[in-house]
């Protein structure tokens, strides 16, 4: 039988042998101990311990003993390990995130528990951003409703956050196969395909190209595809007229701007040509010219 009391005061002392000591006791012999409550909450304390190698240990502990917790200490587990995760220590954030991952399958509420990391995934602070994402990629096959993971994610992919739109396009492709409706799949990707994103744009691309011949209608995702050829058409021919405005008012003034766009560069484009190869001939007869009368100045 664990000496409690001994155990206890370990968690207050100036050593940090002695902490870490204390972590693996409680790991130990956790279930043994009487005052179970008081044991949870000496685990907890060593969690944020100042010393690095004590913090991984105590994490690694809370993850053994997670399941012998009440509903309520699995609760305060859960959020213990949430604020692990904010780390920018990688030691303390990968004992942290596959704590997590055991832990999920514990958790009395998954919904929730899911919930507490999309939130965390749209921080202030860059790390615990793509942490929590991260988490979530380790978590999402332990998620019973696989719909609600890829609208999670494919909202994710709309993030304000840089990092947080490429992290969760990069997932799409792990999450598709869990999912049957194709259909559903195309429109949310479609959708998607549409952004400004370029990173985003070409992973739902790629995705769609992987399921293009599993969808029934396959003449409507053709026509879906052309549209989205046109639409990002015309947002180049919309740059495309904003830089060309002052050379050619008549854009800005055209019911089309980028139908006008198209005739002007249809219509310009051989004159251009043209241009160029008669000022190429030009320069060649001048150097020819030139040539010539050098020759004759040697003579």
């Amino acid at each position: 039988m664990a000496d409690q009391l001994a155990i206890h005061d370990k968690i207050f002392s100036p050593d940090s042998d002695e902490r870490l000591e204390a972590a693996k006791q409680l790991e130990t012999f956790f279930e043994d101990i009487p005052a179970r409550k008081q044991a949870f909450e000496d685990l907890l304390r060593l969690c944020s311990d100042e010393d690095k190698t004590v913090r991984v240990k105590a994490t690694n502990a809370l993850e053994t003993v997670f399941p012998k917790l009440s509903d309520s200490e699995k609760e305060e587990g859960w959020n213990a390990l949430l604020e692990l995760i904010r780390t920018e220590d990688p030691e303390i954030w990968k004992a942290a995130a596959l704590a997590l991952v055991f832990a999920f399958g514990y958790v009395p509420d998954k919904r929730e528990a899911w919930y507490s990391l999309l939130r965390l995934a749209e921080d202030e602070n860059r790390h615990v951003r793509e942490h929590a994402v991260g988490a979530l990629i380790l978590l999402f096959p332990s998620m019973p409703d696989k719909e609600k993971v890829w609208a999670d994610f494919t909202a994710l992919a709309r993030s304000l956050y840089g990092n947080v739109r490429e992290l969760a396009s990069d997932a799409f492709i792990l999450i598709y196969p869990y999912l049957g409706d194709r259909e559903k799949i195309w429109e949310s990707l479609r959708d998607l395909a549409g952004t400004r994103d370029n990173h985003v744009r070409d992973r739902a691309g790629d995705i769609m190209a992987l399921i293009f011949h599993q969808l029934p209608d396959q003449k409507k995702a053709m026509r879906d595809v052309e549209a989205l050829t046109m639409q990002q058409s015309g947002y180049i021919a919309r740059r495309a007229v904003k830089v060309l405005g002052d050379d050619y008012p008549q854009l800005s003034e055209a019911e089309n701007p980028a139908e006008e766009l198209y005739r002007l560069a249809a219509e310009k484009a051989p004159y251009a040509r043209w241009k160029a190869a008669g000022s190429s001939g030009k320069e060649k007869e001048a150097s020819r010219k030139k040539r010539g009368s050098s020759l004759q100045e040697e003579e």
